[in-house]
């Protein structure tokens, strides 16, 4: 089952004013190898250089995804406890 979470993406060159902006993403689960917290991103979003609806108390997480031999970092809204919490309380059919 795919989780939905919102990432933070960068839409600007790689130079000192960069643009950011979230869209939706769906992960699986069992493919997130690592959360960790992402104390860049949040002091960027509390200088209001992420997007403008985000609260400035916002905190982020990176995960890595495994992708076979290599991994996929990526930024998401939120600390990682509630990533985890997010991504541990997927529904799970019973059998009865």
């Amino acid at each position: 089952m795919l989780v939905k979470l919102t990432e933070v993406c960068n839409n600007g060159a790689v130079t000192t004013n960069q643009i950011y902006s979230l869209r939706e993403i769906f992960v699986n689960p069992e493919h997130v190898i690592m959360i960790r917290e992402e104390k860049r991103m949040r002091e960027l979003n509390e200088r209001g250089k992420v997007a403008t609806d985000l609260d400035a108390a916002h905190q982020f997480s990176k995960l890595t995804i495994n992708r076979g031999h290599a991994g996929t970092e990526i930024v998401v809204v939120g600390s990682p406890e509630v990533i985890e919490n997010t991504l541990n309380n997927t529904m799970q059919l019973l059998r009865g």
